[in-house]
């Protein structure tokens, strides 16, 4: 299986945070200040996004801005 790229990894990461937390895309895009496409595009890994705004998601999603970046060999239940 390829590797993933940092923007999938994020995208990936961003969708499995939100729905744990039991979250619709269009409340979390409202929150973070973003369309609804726009996010759903960064969850599927198809558009970067800034540091800046990672934070603004991180912080909405109430995880550390590092939980974003975690590969799924790399998170600890």
């Amino acid at each position: 299986m390829a590797e993933l790229l940092a923007h999938e990894i994020v995208g990936k990461r961003i969708r499995e945070i939100r729905t744990e937390k039991s979250l619709t895309i269009e409340a979390l895009a409202k929150k973070i200040g973003i369309s609804r496409s726009y996010l759903n595009y960064l969850e599927l890994g198809r558009k970067n996004i800034s540091v800046d705004k990672l934070d603004v998601i991180a912080r909405c999603l109430e995880v550390p801005i590092t939980d974003l970046f975690k590969r799924e060999d790399q998170k600890v239940e």
